[in-house]
């Protein structure tokens, strides 16, 4: 009679087996779903910038791509920045030995810059209009500032064809001044 009785049963030892022999299975399959959805997302980068104006990192597709680009002359509103970013002055009220900033063939628009120290705000010198393809080098700051070294930030203004301003861009540099 117990023989027929559990004739209909499954032993709760076999039905543990079965319930974690399922779920290991479900474990298995979502992790090799994951482990393949992860990996096409690591190789499906846009080779278009992106809203908000973020750039494109190059992966081997598409270097060739962005190398064409960067060939090109920039859109209207860019701005490609040719300069250095560690600026050294002898000394206080002397110009630079090596300052630097190129307005890029590649660029369309005219610019000037305003140089500000980071922690201050304090406005330390601001360019002349620099027209596309010209060279501003070993300037002398507008305010003197004391020896010691300084984070700045340059803000590059482009302007139109009656010098209105359009749009900014800015870079950080360092200041040394000897």
């Amino acid at each position: 009679m117990n023989e027929e009785r559990d004739a209909g049963r499954v032993n709760p030892f076999r039905k543990g087996l079965l319930t974690g022999g399922a779920a290991a299975l479900v474990i298995a399959a979502l992790a090799v779903a994951f482990h393949l959805g992860a990996g096409s997302r690591t190789t499906m980068i846009e080779a278009e910038p992106v809203a908000g104006g973020r750039g494109v990192v190059a992966v081997p597709e598409n270097v060739e791509e962005l190398r064409e680009k960067a060939q090109q002359p920039v859109e209207d509103g860019y701005y490609e920045t040719r300069m250095n970013v560690e600026w050294v002055f002898p000394g206080p009220g002397e110009p630079s030995s090596n300052a630097y900033v190129e307005n890029s063939t590649n660029n369309k628009r005219t610019v000037y810059f305003d140089l500000v120290l980071a922690d201050t705000n304090e406005l330390v010198y601001s360019s002349p209009f620099i027209p596309v393809g010209a060279k501003l080098e070993k300037f002398q700051l507008d305010a003197e500032i004391p020896r010691g070294e300084y984070k700045g930030i340059v803000t590059y203004h482009l302007v139109d064809d009656d010098y209105q301003e359009l749009t900014t861009v800015s870079v950080a540099v360092t200041l040394r001044v000897g």
